[in-house]
């Protein structure tokens, strides 16, 4: 987590918290990706071959009841049951320790975004819909397993910051956990915007959407790199919204905050030159995601571009025990729409939703920063 005292918005730690911050990042880094090496090594060499055997045919990434199979087998192992509680606790110890910062750090945050939201030359502006019907995925899971969840409001708090500040601080110890550890100032949309570019060439977007904002850490990003754009950013969680107003009020990034569901749009047909997103897609349902998909061809200009990245965890390119370690992550760790969305046809979604087969893409790109690829999907609407 950062140690930027200079920052208003932006969780300031103790140096004692700084130290429990980067133990808890060795701590989930080592059983996320030393440990999972071994059960890799563990299941290759000495399961496999057995299942095989009983199966009479080799395992295939691509067939659920090998999935199955690989499943009922690799539960019982010591090894997958020292990773799935070290990975229980690590996510534990993770909130416990934001928490804690949170306790001292709360009311310093809540004056500074009071103090920001009083200044006459604010850039952009928030926009939220209390009679908003909140879907279920978002509002009644803790996706992560954040304490209370993205949509948490606490009574007789007007403006409540708690979850976008539980986000933010949570965010930073769990992508390095994770092994995404890049350099001071990069986001992931850095990689979406390099992404975009080597595939269509340099933009000049005068309107941009992102959907599933967050707490527009990654939409601050086209600000700085398309200056002359509109950007805007929506999603359902009123508390990452507020959040994110008052952190890119504070740091002179003009963005348009909306409290909207993706699948149902307010704005207008065709008024977006570039609808893009950061790692949302995997954190909706099936249903959601389709028509979310429908409406990004509605909002999106004749000669616009739809580009989106997201978790690279689809069967065929993640093997079988990863689909299983996925599994788990599912069912006990807040992550419950892994497989929707790994399973998802993105390009039959897309011609589904009027787009041209011709204008889309989907497929995986490199990491710039950290380990692995991105999976990527999209289209250029023809002009």
């Amino acid at each position: 987590m950062t140690n930027d005292f200079e920052r208003e918005m932006i969780l300031h730690p103790t140096q004692d918290e700084l130290a429990r911050h980067a133990f808890i990042i060795q701590f989930k880094t080592k059983v996320n990706l030393d440990l999972q090496k071994d059960i890799h090594a563990h299941f290759e060499k000495g399961i496999a071959p057995e299942l095989e055997t009983a199966l009479g045919e080799p395992l295939d990434d691509l067939k659920r009841e090998h999935r199955t199979a690989v499943k009922q087998r690799i539960y019982g192992e010591h090894l997958f049951q020292t990773w799935e509680t070290l990975t229980w606790i690590g996510q534990d110890m993770m909130w416990d320790a934001v928490d804690e910062t949170l306790a001292h750090d709360l009311p310093r945050l809540d004056a500074a975004a009071a103090a920001v939201l009083e200044r006459s030359d604010k850039k952009g502006s928030l926009k939220l819909n209390p009679a908003l019907d909140l879907p279920p995925n978002i509002a009644k899971v803790e996706i992560h397993r954040q304490p209370g969840g993205f949509c948490l409001e606490r009574e007789g708090v007007d403006y409540d910051l708690l979850s976008g500040a539980r986000m933010t601080g949570g965010g930073m110890i769990y992508g390095a956990g994770k092994g995404r550890g890049a350099k001071p100032g990069y986001t992931a949309s850095h990689f979406l915007i390099s992404a975009l570019e080597k595939q269509f060439g340099p933009q000049k977007p005068k309107r941009i959407l992102d959907i599933g904002c967050g707490t527009g850490l990654n939409t601050a990003t086209f600000t700085h790199h398309y200056p002359d754009a509109e950007v805007h950013g929506i999603d359902v969680a009123a508390g990452l919204l507020r959040w994110g107003h008052a952190r890119c009020e504070s740091e002179g990034n003009a963005i348009h905050f909306s409290q909207m569901n993706t699948a149902d749009m307010d704005f207008e047909d065709e008024g977006f030159d570039m609808v893009i997103s950061t790692i949302w897609g995997h954190e909706t349902t099936p249903q959601v995601l389709k028509d979310s998909v429908a409406e990004i061809w509605r909002v999106l200009k004749p000669g616009g571009i739809s580009f989106h990245m997201d978790v690279p965890n689809q069967p065929g390119y993640q093997d079988l025990v990863d689909q299983v370690l996925n599994d788990w992550q599912i069912r006990h760790n807040g992550e419950p729409f892994w497989m929707g969305w790994a399973d998802s046809d993105l390009g039959a979604l897309m011609t589904e939703a009027g787009y041209p087969e011709d204008c889309q893409f989907v497929g995986y790109r490199a990491r710039t920063q950290g380990v692995g690829d991105w999976f990527v999907h999209g289209a250029q609407k023809p002009a």
